[in-house]
């Protein structure tokens, strides 16, 4: 039967935090309080989104930027002699001295005003001061080396003030909304922080970072695999200073702990950091139920299987940056990277299979125990050189070696009733051996085309070299025979190599003139796939996927702190092998799993317009999004002479409109509101099977 229900999906989250607020009972302190406006001398317009710094003894201690209307407000910590500093870009800074006390705790500035340099100053040098966040064509970024509170506080903890970025209560990480991101760092793909960036982000110290940048709308120099979002790292690796720093930090709960050591050295010209972290996790009883019901077959009429699994496990992170400048145009950086998990997990299932007429057909219990061992390592060297022109020339290299062990042994027993012909209980014990390794070299150039910049030209090479091992070896013995040894099953047990090869091309033009800004890429991946069974058991497989990936957007800023942009990109998913091996698993005589060597990658278009205006106290920003796909991946099953057939095929349709929108607020000093919300209406076609929802 198809079905027509359309499907609405709405969902809203909100957080309320107040800083510094514990769970014992609070005193009341003093708030001292300088407040002002700034405004530009000539144009006599508000001076939007300057940098405020409030001073004590020659060192920032709070730092902050003026609202939309020039106004600003800034707390001093005590009472005392402080110094205020404003700066705006291209404009002269206005310093003033204030005083508080307890008589005096609010400054209630005149109106100040910013002046050119060139009005001011006849001989003196001036350091302009960035602002914290900064709106562009594809990206937003917030500098976290001008934030003073960077220097006592975690990554996590900083990017809870990151426009477009929410942490929520359980320090889960969305970006823009969407929890599917990327993690780069320096640019780089970093697996490790892909995999857990809560984790890692917790122990990791901000001081180490230079600033946070929010890729919503990856242009065509990121890989065309994968979602749209990427959160770019881009770490502190300034040379030419002495000394060093240490982090140490850790943290506990009911579910488990961590702890991690960070430390930092610069000496002249070289900067090395080095980053060790490991923790437990502890994963209470998890309850699943699965059903199946077979309306044409009145024996294997209903089938259900109710589980309840616990386990734990030890995981481990590590990471060691160095960063060498020969000259100030000729730059080296390499790192090594480690990160794994070692774990156990118990299951049990009872099974049970009803006739018809609600007789039970037969029932049995499972036991399953999982050892999991996983473990990765990575190295990378990059080295840039910058033209007298500004124009860079990148050459990237990267190593990725993941070896895996998972070994599960499945036993069963209390077998009531009689099976169906053809189905067999067995105790299965699985030692598969994976092996994975990965070589890519990329290439990057980007040059301007005019003097003034408004131009600019990129493009590269890349290429991707991947190798996926698996020596898998199976063994059974009778179910109930638990003295009895188990004994190599050789039809089952499997040795399996895929090689994949993924070229690259990619050329990007930017363009940027008075408000106006726009982008036009294009990328084409070529991915060669081929598989082959050493022992001759399979047939060997193979096959080639081109994908050409477009990209376009273009933005308005309507004044300093509002922009309106309008972009399309697509997106592509390549299958896993997982989804291609045609080899078949069967860990219970009901269900069987295979793949579909003839998949293709899956072409996801996406259309967005958003509206973003950021300030001191108020960031808003408001993305509607229109995506649509025609060939998606997707699994489906059917039931064959009481077998759930399990395999993929690239035949959903999907149309996706979704409204999302982001605000933070700070309403007083001590408190700030954050609210993340997202609305989406789906309309899933799949002709395939005949279904509509």
């Amino acid at each position: 039967m198809t079905a027509t229900l359309k499907q609405i999906t709405l969902t809203t989250l909100c957080a309320l935090t107040f800083p510094g607020l514990g769970y014992a009972q609070q005193v009341k302190a003093q708030t001292y309080v300088a407040k002002g406006v700034l405004i530009d001398s000539l144009s006599h317009e508000p001076a939007a989104f300057a940098t405020v710094r409030l001073m004590e003894g020659g060192k920032a201690i709070k730092v902050g930027t003026t609202e939309a209307n020039g106004r600003f407000s800034i707390c001093a910590p005590k009472a005392g002699n402080y110094e205020l500093e404003l700066f705006a870009m291209g404009k002269a800074p206005v310093r003033t001295l204030l005083t508080f006390s307890s008589t005096q705790p609010i400054a209630q500035l005149d109106t100040l005003y910013v002046k050119p340099l060139s009005t001011t100053l006849s001989s003196a040098t001036v350091t302009a001061q960035r602002p914290l966040v900064k709106a562009e064509l594809d990206k937003m970024t917030y500098a976290i080396a001008d934030d003073p509170e960077a220097k006592t506080s975690t990554l996590l903890e900083m990017l809870r003030k990151v426009p477009m970025v929410t942490v929520d209560g359980e320090d889960n990480i969305k970006v823009n909304g969407n929890g599917s991101f990327k993690v780069y760092v320096d640019g780089k793909p970093n697996a490790m922080m892909s995999a857990n960036p809560s984790m890692i982000f917790k122990a990791y110290p901000a001081s180490a970072i230079k600033k946070i940048e929010v890729i919503t709308n990856p242009g065509a120099k990121y890989d065309a695999e994968g979602v749209a979002g990427v959160l770019n790292i881009i770490t502190n690796t300034q040379s030419g200073t002495k000394g060093y720093t240490l982090t140490v930090n850790a943290s506990g709960g009911n579910h488990g702990g961590m702890g991690s050591l960070m430390g930092m050295a610069s000496v002249g010209k070289l900067m090395i950091s080095a980053h060790y972290g490991t923790g437990y996790n502890n994963q209470p009883q998890t309850l699943t139920s699965r059903e199946r019901e077979v309306f044409a077959d009145a024996m294997n009429h209903l089938y259900t299987a109710n589980s309840r699994s616990n386990g734990h496990g030890f995981s481990q992170f590590g990471q060691l940056d160095a960063s060498y400048e020969f000259t100030p145009k000729d730059l080296l950086s390499v790192s090594a990277g480690i990160h794994g998990y070692n774990g156990k997990e118990h299951t049990h299932t009872f099974t049970q299979t009803m006739k018809a007429s609600n007789e039970q057909l037969y029932a049995y219990n499972t036991n399953a125990r999982t050892k999991m061992l996983y473990q990765g390592i990575n190295a990378s060297a990059d080295f840039q050189h910058t033209f007298a022109d500004e124009r860079k020339l990148t050459f990237s290299y990267r190593y990725d070696l993941d070896p895996s062990n998972t070994r599960a042994e499945t036993t069963n027993a209390d077998l009531l009733g009689a099976l169906p012909e053809g189905f067999e209980l067995r105790d299965l014990k699985v030692d598969p051996h994976n092996r994975s390794f990965e070589h890519t070299a990329q290439a990057d150039f980007t040059t301007p085309l005019d003097p003034q910049q408004h131009h600019s030209l990129a493009f590269g090479l890349k290429y991707i070299y991947r190798i996926n091992r698996s020596n898998s070896k199976e063994y059974v013995r009778p179910m109930g025979s638990s003295d009895a040894d188990f004994t190599l099953d050789t039809e089952r047990s499997l040795y399996f190599r895929h090689r994949g090869d993924i070229g690259a091309a990619y050329a990007e033009y930017n363009l940027k003139v008075g408000k106006w800004a726009a982008m036009l890429a294009s990328r084409y991946e070529y991915y060669r796939i081929r598989a082959t069974y050493p022992d001759g058991k399979r047939p060997d497989f193979g096959g080639h996927l081109n994908d050409w990936v477009p990209s376009a957007s273009v933005g308005f800023s309507i004044k300093p702190t509002m922009l309106l942009k309008a972009g399309y990109n697509l997106r592509i998913g390549r299958p896993d092998i997982s989804y291609l091996s045609p080899y078949r698993v069967s860990y219970t005589p009901e269900s069987v799993t295979y793949g579909n060597p003839d998949l293709t990658s899956e072409r996801s278009h996406n259309l967005n317009l958003s509206y973003s205006t950021f300030g001191p106290k108020l960031t808003i920003n408001a993305t509607l999004t229109y995506a649509f796909s025609n060939n998606g991946m997707a699994s489906y099953s059917f039931v064959k002479d009481g077998i759930t057939h399990t395999t993929y095929g690239n035949f959903q349709h999907t149309k996706q409109t979704t409204l999302s929108t982001f605000l933070n607020w700070t309403f007083t000093p001590s408190t700030r509101f954050n609210i993340n919300a997202s609305g989406s209406y789906s309309d899933y076609k799949a002709q395939r099977i005949n279904s509509h929802n």
